[in-house]
């Protein structure tokens, strides 16, 4: 790559720019803390007066060869989150000026261990997470790795001596820290910042001219929060952790802000950590192999805990009035011709509806179209119903301790961890399923909450208590569209993994139900017959890497725009489409699983029903 090369002469650095003087007599002004000294060479690509892009040219202390790592453009990459119905556009760069320094210390804060920037020792850089209408939603670090590791020494067979003997140590980068804000967990935003750290290492990283050969992570929390593994780091073991008197370390160059150690502990009573490596050399790719997993995809497959099918026949409801006489009603039954024993209208008429086990139902409809009378069938003793209710039909009949009613005002006074899972990893995977994904959060008790976090946790209850049948009124009413979406999704996972039958009423789904993606949709209306849209899966098998299943329209009403295909953070991949499928016809379809970093097969219709498969 041609153009023109200039030597450093002096450098300045501050909050919001670095200066760069040349030795041709020009300044430059760049971004801050740029990681830069004098006597380093810049190429200027395709000019000086007319770059595009800027390298630092040197010859690679480790392999000898002329490098050019890029300092100019600044790293920004752009990034469609699909969270259906949403589509959430996430910038990944780097730090602009002295304001995105502050946003990042105040997202310090949602961080574990909280705050302790200063505690990371060497050359650092920080990428933030810039989301659309939101601002700084998240950041992550790169700097220098820590000098003592085992678990290193024993990949690479090297001892402490040799590394640092032969500038190995400076080959190595860690990712310290991945902070993203509680409220945006589910987007998956810690797997892709994940990702752009990777890509940030490969093209803008050296330490004193010595490039990155592999990438570690160091860090407790990658026992309960996988997505370093999600963005392809490799477990290989553990650190060996000791007990000791704290280490201040002497800091190098390239800093990205000034720093103030004096009030903490360094390197102090360590325990064993999980040690995870990313490699970016072949080298490393190579020493890697025996700790791979088998990369053949494997599916998830559902096992319902009912056995028998819930079955409403043609049934017909009506509430009794039981309000008596008084003057004025008296009038308005005079005036309006009303008797009383009908002075509401039949809330239900002839409605049938059969839910297989495994099946997620979501009902819905305007206020009084019976969504929660429906419910209230299936959770009450038919002795109370007859208070109320006068019914024709046959509907189901439940033992209690087959169903989990969704309840936001019944909790104990335990911290959140302790209330849930069989040991504190199921518990935070609960949480986390949910959107409680700050670890402060972990520990807080209900009443510490938040409306919407109270209502998140009730959630997490009902799917932990392993019952066959979960039922929730109001789905999500309490929340924004964003969280109902993270939610529902979260919900419809945890229901396939536990072998649930979900059922759920909410009165408006349009923010959610492609997340939920129920394989039944009852839509109830005060004057039409209810619709009901009905999907299911008949036959599902794998031959290698090739899918074949049957899809059925086991309703009354035709389904459209069939697709099927392949779900990734980013979009849907669609591989099988069909325009109409008529009520009761059924379709085989074969499938090629081409895309690797998928986590679920979806089949979905125009009117927000279908299925999933997800990934082990």
């Amino acid at each position: 790559m041609k153009g023109d090369e200039f030597i450093i002469k002096n450098i300045k650095s501050n909050g919001n720019f670095t200066k760069v003087e040349l030795n041709n007599g020009k300044t430059i002004i760049l971004r801050p803390f740029l990681y830069l000294k004098p006597k380093d060479v810049l190429k200027f690509v395709p000019s000086i007066d007319n770059y595009e892009k800027i390298y630092k040219v040197f010859e690679d202390r480790g392999t000898k060869e002329i490098k050019e790592v890029k300092i100019y453009p600044p790293y920004e990459k752009r990034e469609i989150i699909y969270l259906p119905p949403h589509n959430f556009e996430v910038i990944f760069r780097e730090r602009k000026d002295a304001k995105d320094w502050e946003k990042v210390k105040n997202l310090e804060r949602f961080h574990y261990r909280g705050k302790g920037l200063n505690k990371i020792v060497g050359r650092r850089t920080v990428l933030l997470a810039e989301m659309g209408g939101v601002g700084i939603v998240g950041f992550g670090v790169l700097s220098a790795s820590v000098a003592v590791c085992a678990p290193r020494f024993k990949l690479l067979g090297i001892n402490f001596t040799e590394q640092m003997k032969n500038g190995l140590i400076n080959r190595i980068v860690r990712i310290p820290r991945i902070v993203i804000h509680p409220e945006f967990r589910g987007l998956n935003l810690g797997v892709l910042m994940a990702k752009h750290l990777i890509n940030y290492a490969r093209e803008y990283w050296d330490i004193n001219h010595y490039t990155p050969i592999m990438i570690e992570v160091i860090a407790a929390m990658t026992e309960y929060h996988k997505f370093f593994e999600k963005a392809g780091f490799i477990k290989i073991g553990y650190t060996v952790g000791y007990k000791g008197r704290a280490i201040i370390p002497q800091y190098g160059n390239g800093s990205f802000a000034p720093r103030d150690f004096s009030e903490y502990k360094f390197i102090e009573n360590q325990h064993k950590k999980p040690y995870l490596v990313y490699p970016l050399s072949l080298e490393i790719e190579e020493k890697l192999k025996s700790y791979r997993k088998p990369c053949k995809i494997l599916f998830m497959y559902k096992s319902p805990l009912l056995k028998k099918p819930l079955k409403f026949k043609n049934l017909s409801l009506k509430y009794k009035i039981k309000n008596g006489s008084t003057e004025r009603t008296n009038i308005v039954k005079e005036v309006f011709g009303i008797d009383s024993e009908y002075a509401f209208s039949s809330v239900i008429e002839n409605f049938s509806l059969t839910i297989e086990p495994g099946d997620v139902v979501l009902i819905t409809g305007a206020s009084g179209s019976g969504k929660s009378t429906l419910l209230k069938l299936l959770t009450t003793p038919r002795n109370l119903l007859k208070e109320t209710l006068e019914w024709s039909g046959a509907f189901p009949q439940i033992k209690n301790k087959m169903v989990e009613v969704l309840n936001v005002n019944s909790f104990c006074d335990l911290p959140l961890i302790d209330q849930l899972g069989k040991d504190v990893k199921e518990a935070i995977n609960l949480l986390n399923s949910v959107g409680l994904t700050e670890a402060h959060l972990y520990i807080k008790k209900p009443h510490q909450l938040s409306d919407g976090q109270r209502y998140r946790f009730a959630i997490a209850k009902l799917c932990d208590s392993k019952k066959p049948i979960w039922i929730m009124d109001e789905f999500a009413s309490t929340l924004n569209p964003e969280m109902a979406a993270i939610v529902a999704k979260g919900l419809r996972k945890l229901a396939y993994k536990y072998g649930a039958t979900v059922i759920l009423a909410a009165p408006h789904v349009s923010y959610f139900v492609d997340s939920l993606l129920p394989n039944k949709l009852v839509k109830l209306s005060w004057s039409m017959k209810p619709r009901i849209y009905s999907i299911k899966i008949t036959k599902f098998s794998q031959n290698d890497n090739k899918l074949t299943f049957s899809v059925k329209n086991n309703g009354f009403v035709p389904l459209s725009n069939l697709k099927i295909g392949l779900l990734t953070t980013s979009k849907f991949h669609s591989l099988y489409e069909k325009q109409f499928i008529n009520p009761q016809e059924l379709i085989t379809a074969t499938i090629e699983l081409i895309e690797k970093k998928f986590y679920a097969l979806i089949i979905k219709s125009g009117e927000g029903i279908g299925e999933i498969y997800y990934c082990k």
